[in-house]
Order: C-alpha cells, then structure tokens, then sequence
C-alpha cells in the first residue's frame, strides 16, 4: 500500500513540477490536502478540518512523503468561507485536489447536506470519485484517529468500505454519486457510517470502522441502517455478492452459505384505487461453506430444506430494510421514479402528498434461493 502511495505522490510531484498543475508553483510552496472533515461551527457556522501530510523537497532528508500529518482548520458562515480563513492560517497555498475522502458529522447531515454537496461541486479542484462518509459524532475526531495500516485517514477509509461492500456491510458513495441523487431525485440518498471505537488491545487509542448506512429524506438525515437493514437493503438493489448467510441447526450452532449471485426484480404498480403496491423478487445463489452441527448425509430433501430457511431469512432482512424505509420516510429504491415514469398521469396527482403516501405503500417480497454446489455432499 505504501508503495503504491509513494508512486502516486511522485506522479502528483511530476505533475505539478513540469506540467503547471498548479502554475509554475513549487512543491514546497504547496500543502496537499488528502482528508476533510466537515462539522457545526460556532455560531452555527462550518468547522473545516483538513489532514495534510508532511512533505519534504528533494533538498531535505528523508524525501517525500513522510509517515506524518498535521492539521489546519477553519471556520466560516460557509464551507468557502471556512476553507479561505483556514488558509490564512498555512505558509502554503492549499491543493484540495487530492483530497479522497470528506467526512460529515451527524451534526451537519441533520441540518442538510445539500448546500454542502453543491458547494463541493462548484470547487472544481474536488474530484467526482471523492468520497463521502457520515460519523455520529465529530469528523475531526475521525481524521486524528489511530490507523495501524495506513499513514493518511482517506487510505484507511477507502479500504475499510471496500472490504465492508464485499461483506455488504456497507458500501462507497462518491460525490458525483450524492449530487446526482440530490438533483435528479430518483431516490434518496444513502451515506455510508465511519464509526470510531476503542482499541481492542487495551491500549487508549480511537481505530476507524465503518459499517451501515445512513439513510437520508431528502438531503436530511433520517435513520441509520444496521446490519440485517443494510443487507436488506444490498439484496433489494442486487448488489449482494461475497457475503455470508447463516441458519440454526441447533443450540448456538450455524449453518454457513457463501452468496455467489443474486438478482433483484423491483416491480411497481398502482391500482384501480391509485394506491401504490411494489413487488420485490429476488433470486439468490449460494454455496455451503460450513456446518457445526452433526449432519451426516447432505440430501437433496436436506438441501431444498436449507433452501426453505435461506429464502425466510432473506425475506427477513429485506422486510426489516422495506420497514425502516417507511418508517423514515427515505424512499432509498426510488418507488416515486419508477411510478413517475411508468404511470405520469398518475403521479401527478400524488407527487404533492409523496411523504404522506410512502409509509403506507404495499410491499411485497418473494425470495427464489438455490445451493449450487456444496463440498459436504456424498
């Protein structure tokens, strides 16, 4: 990871030496912003907290990036604002090109991310594939936390969330991803939850992790999605693949399916009387991958009981999705473009009283699962 770290900060020297990235502006004349975190200010303004690294001219020993970061904040009546005084506080010109990760506390995203969103967009050093994460308390906090493997707060994120997508724990959402959603409405916006907690080891040190979503109603924060909701919600999108799921076979004893494949049918009609109704298929592959309980033949009768309990347990989750969904109000499938584009006429009449008529629309949910293959049968 390192290594593959420092070749991107030599390319970005090259870059800015010899092709004007930044006029004729040298690297030591530079501070690389690579983290921003977003909080409430005094006076209900914008706190910006910027994580740079260290960096050495060709000059000075040791060169190039360094293990180490510091930080430069700044508050304002906006982020533009925030982001000026915070550079009257640095001896360098501030690069937010670079930056890969913004992180926004609660705080901020229960006020409403969308001016913040859109003034992003308008600084056009920030790039579309930067991500974007919510945190339940400050996002300061999250930038000064320890991480073991990693010597900037974006690296560790950007693989935290990749590893959290491959065991739908979570998943990245860019900030081309957050504005789209924002200005066209096809759906509510979902934001991954960057969490910190206490080292295991005892030591007093804060680690990262992220897992769940957080769940908007329009550009405000609604709820945050735990695990079985967020696996709902993974099914739901067909995005689920390289997970786990497990069923009883006995006191504390499990039986353990690896996802291979899975496809999702969102269907969405309105009756006679104009009521919304939404059916939601779902077609799931797995493979057996452990049991802790005495089973001595894997049958096909055994199996297509298996399939039985997989097909309940994955309904579960997506009806705990489907509830939590309703319950805030947070149309994350977005049922409101699928009626919109299917029955115009229609949803003309119901667009005005949308945030009325969700909570109370039919879902229903069938779930199709098959074990392909299993190494446990004789």
């Amino acid at each position: 990871m390192k290594a593959r770290f420092g070749l991107v900060i030599l390319a970005v020297g090259i870059c800015l030496s010899n092709s004007g990235c930044k006029g004729s502006m040298e690297l030591n004349e530079l501070h690389i912003v690579h983290t921003v975190g977003i909080d409430v200010g005094q006076n209900n303004g914008i706190k910006i907290t910027a994580e740079i690294a260290k960096l050495s001219t060709s000059g000075q020993q040791p060169k190039g990036m360094q293990d180490k970061t510091f930080y430069l904040s700044g508050e304002g009546s906006s982020l533009f604002e925030a982001a000026r005084l915070m550079r009257t506080k640095s001896d360098r010109t501030l690069l937010w090109g670079h930056a890969t990760v913004v992180v926004l506390s609660k705080a901020i995203a229960e006020q409403g991310i969308g001016k913040h969103i859109m003034a992003l967009r308008r600084l056009r050093q920030f790039r579309n594939s930067t991500l974007i994460y919510v945190t339940e308390g400050k996002a300061s906090e999250v930038l000064e936390a320890t991480m073991p493997n990693a010597s900037i707060t974006s690296q560790a994120l950007r693989g935290l969330s990749e590893g959290g997508e491959s065991t739908a724990l979570t998943e990245q959402e860019t900030l081309i991803d957050v504005y789209e959603d924002l200005t066209n409405q096809y759906r509510d916006v979902h934001l991954p939850a960057v969490q910190l907690i206490e080292d295991p080891s005892g030591k007093k040190r804060s680690l990262l992790k992220t897992i769940g979503l957080y769940a908007f109603d329009n550009d405000r924060i609604a709820g945050y999605m735990k695990f079985k909701e967020t696996k709902g919600y993974y099914r739901t999108m067909g995005k689920m693949s390289g997970s786990v799921e497990t069923i009883p076979c006995g006191q504390n004893q499990t039986i353990t399916f690896e996802n291979t494949g899975n496809k999702s049918r969102v269907k969405t009609e309105v009756d006679v009387n104009g009521n919304p109704k939404v059916r939601i298929e779902i077609n799931a592959d797995l493979n057996l991958v452990s049991i802790q309980c005495d089973v001595k033949d894997v049958t096909i009768s055994t199996i297509a009981q298996w399939e039985n309990e997989l097909n309940k347990a994955i309904s579960d989750n997506v009806e705990q999705f489907i509830a939590f969904s309703q319950r805030n109000n947070s149309d994350l499938l977005g049922i409101k473009e699928r009626i919109h584009r299917k029955y115009p006429k229609r949803w003309r009449k119901m667009k005005d009283s949308w945030d009325e008529i969700y909570p109370t629309v039919g879902f229903s949910v069938e779930v199709h699962s098959r074990i392909d293959h299993s190494n446990f049968m004789l």
